[in-house]
């Protein structure tokens, strides 16, 4: 089940604050179609089908209704978390396809108050991440237009180039990032009976190159959907695909 909702969190940094004001402004951007959850369950569904071959899945999402997430983003911290569980759970006990279920694997966002190198503290749940101001105002102007970023140089952090995989250094950068729970809960009772946190992110380069909105969705939609599928299988599983036949080539004439 995918319960990551149809929002993720744009973080900037804002140019002047003052000592009691958070220096980064959050900002709550929609997106359509469930997006999100879609990716999210596609990955996980794909661990599970790796994990558990022979397992009988069934695919869920689920996003909370505008009044519960306006409720919900009036709670901080682990409290909004558990509340969100809390309403997963409910949602759970009005099915009564349950009763042929074994457990319930939910992916959710989670709230972290920690920085990490690279990243700010008080992330929760999936989001875009700037490091750096861009264009002379608080970056990517609310997410209207292209971002890029100051030249690059031989300090900050390691990013990669979003076109060619080139790795450099820099000091400014924007990284789509994904901090949830993976929570297994006992489909009868809907008791946890298993939870796992994970927290990832990349980020990329803008310095020199260009990188539009729609590629940022992009990014953002496979890590969710990567994310989701190292909770289960771990980050260092390999993918197996099926074997290709491939048709017998004959036999060089020998040297001479």
């Amino acid at each position: 089940m995918a319960a990551v909702g149809d929002r993720f969190t744009f973080v900037s940094q804002r140019r002047t604050v003052g000592s009691n004001i958070d220096p980064h402004r959050r900002t709550l951007v929609a997106v359509p179609d469930d997006a999100l959850n879609v990716a999210v369950l596609r990955g996980l569904d794909r661990g599970i089908e790796q994990e558990e071959p022979l397992a009988e899945r069934v695919l869920l999402r689920w996003s909370p209704s505008k009044a519960l997430a306006d409720a919900l983003e009036q709670v901080k911290g682990r409290e909004r978390d558990e509340e969100l569980l809390g309403a997963v759970i409910e949602v759970l006990r009005a099915s009564p396809d349950r009763a042929r279920w074994d457990r319930v694997e939910v992916i959710l966002p989670r709230y972290s108050p920690f920085e990490r190198p690279g990243m700010v503290g008080k992330l929760q749940g999936i989001g875009l991440y700037v490091q750096g101001l861009a264009r002379g105002s608080d970056a990517l102007d609310e997410m209207s237009g292209d971002w890029a970023g100051a030249p690059e140089g031989t300090s900050g952090e390691k990013v990669v180039n979003p076109h060619d995989g080139t790795v450099v250094r820099a000091t400014t950068y924007i990284a789509p990032y994904m901090y949830f729970e993976r929570v297994t809960l006992d489909a009868k009772t809907l008791a946890v009976t298993a939870r796992k946190t994970q927290f990832d992110a990349t980020r990329y380069n803008g310095q020199g190159v260009e990188i539009g909105n729609e590629l940022l969705e992009e990014k953002l939609l496979a890590l969710a959907e990567r994310s989701a599928f190292q909770s289960v299988r771990g980050k260092a599983s390999v993918e197996v695909s099926t074997p290709v036949p491939v048709a017998p080539q004959p036999a060089s004439a020998p040297a001479r």
